[in-house]
């Protein structure tokens, strides 16, 4: 087994912990840090700043994808580096508002399974859900594998994302 599938299965056991420990209103500092962690990515991505995208990532992340284009299960992982360079030379906009996160923190260790919707200079695009897994080093909090599911239709975007 390479170590790209030894990252997407745990991953993908991580993800499906039962969400037992739900956030509770009041998020704790490393629950706000993760957090913040994540927003740096989605500035990174409306910015097209591949320098504060590639600061969120930690050495050899990588992105899990679901699905085929033609909407078939399928599992693909790759570098984030490939992503990071797109995000520094885009000339649309990327934007990725989230909504309802389920955070998990255990010691240095950290999950985000959170909704989202992606516009692609101000238009729609897709929604689904990220699940982020997050490791804290010296320097904070990093993102080591994203992964997301993408669905074009029968999306439950929140009014306020409604456009």
């Amino acid at each position: 087994m390479t170590f790209r599938s030894r990252v997407a299965r745990a991953f993908v056991a991580l993800a499906l912990v039962p969400a037992s420990g739900l956030v509770a209103q009041d998020q704790t500092e490393d629950e706000q840090a993760v957090l913040a962690t994540l927003e740096r990515l989605f500035d990174a991505m409306r910015a097209n700043d591949g320098d504060l995208a590639r600061s969120v990532f930690a050495e050899g992340a990588v992105l899990i994808s679901t699905e085929a284009g033609d909407g078939s299960p399928a599992t693909s992982v790759r570098p984030a580096a490939g992503f990071i360079d797109a995000i520094g030379g885009a000339s649309a906009e990327w934007d990725e508002p989230f909504w309802d996160p389920v955070v998990h923190v255990q010691d240095h260790l950290a999950t985000v399974w959170t909704k989202y919707a992606f516009y692609l200079d101000g238009t729609f695009s897709h929604c689904g859900v990220d699940a982020v897994l997050f490791a804290r080093g010296a320097d904070g909090w990093k993102i080591t594998a994203l992964s997301d599911t993408r669905e074009r239709e029968n999306c439950e975007l929140p009014p306020d994302l409604r456009r």
